[in-house]
């Protein structure tokens, strides 16, 4: 009887329905992850995991039933099938949960709209593996000058990357009130605006004009942490949010980077 029988196929989601069905329950969870080392099967284990001796015989035995457990050698432990379950299907989704903020990160990354996940990787050079997210969404953009010019204040910075398609006063003044390394690559179509002059008296050789996709503010110190603009789609003069990564080898990649478009736009204005 092949897979695509239709008996085989009401068989197999019928069982992996009620598979889903004890696991999706949070006392049979709890239960199923207890049992990958052994659980006496003549102990206080109800107790251990804060559950009423109803709730978890009630849930023992379906679980043993459902083929997922076994009582072997004194011990209520994972069947061949609740070992493939737990390895292919419970950690992973373990570690998907785990790692929701990269998700949800990636889902807006792709909803902006100005580019696709995949262009950014490649863009940044970098893979979804690398990436290990500590990070927030900023969906304000004064709340983004103001974390901005905060963390110059509070943060002992080495040097500072800024690659902007705007000039934002607030975060230039600040930045040039630090005895800092600063790096600033501008948009090229900033070179009209007057205030350019002082700023680039001030940078002499630090200041570079590029093509900028999207602003990225990356400060150089111990803990590492950076700005990454997600740019409205519907309004590209315009930002859809900031994304606030702390501490994250995506920070190091991010870096080589903008040295490399640094480097590729030769000499200042």
């Amino acid at each position: 009887m092949g897979y695509n029988d239709n008996n085989n196929i009401d068989y197999i989601l019928k069982e992996t329905s009620n598979i889903l069905g004890i696991l999706s329950k949070y006392d049979a969870l709890k239960i199923f992850l207890h049992s990958i080392e052994g659980i006496e099967a003549e102990t206080d284990a109800a107790d251990r995991l804060g559950l009423t001796k109803k709730q978890y015989y009630t849930r023992l035995k379906q679980l043993v039933d459902s083929g997922l457990i076994e009582k072997r050698q004194g011990k209520y432990v994972h069947t061949t099938l609740g070992k493939v379950i737990y390895e292919k299907a419970i950690r992973m989704l373990f570690e998907h949960v785990k790692n929701s903020k990269k998700l949800l990160m990636i889902d807006v990354l792709k909803s902006s709209g100005k580019f696709d996940i995949d262009e950014i990787y490649k863009l940044l050079q970098i893979k979804t593996e690398d990436i290990y997210y500590n990070a927030r969404l900023i969906t304000d953009y004064d709340e983004f000058v103001r974390t901005v010019v905060s963390r110059l204040d509070d943060m002992d910075i080495k040097s500072i990357y800024y690659a902007t398609r705007r000039l934002e006063p607030d975060i230039i003044r600040k930045m040039l009130s630090k005895d800092i390394d600063i790096k600033l690559l501008i948009d090229i179509s900033l070179v009209k605006y007057k205030e350019m002059d002082s700023i680039k008296e001030e940078l002499k050789g630090n200041l570079k004009v590029v093509n900028i996709p999207f602003t990225i503010i990356l400060f150089n110190n111990s803990s590492k942490e950076m700005f990454i603009e997600l740019v409205n789609s519907n309004d590209p003069s315009r930002s859809y949010a900031f994304i606030n990564i702390k501490d994250d080898p995506l920070v190091d990649k991010v870096k080589v980077w903008l040295d490399n478009l640094a480097s590729s736009a030769g000499g200042g204005i």
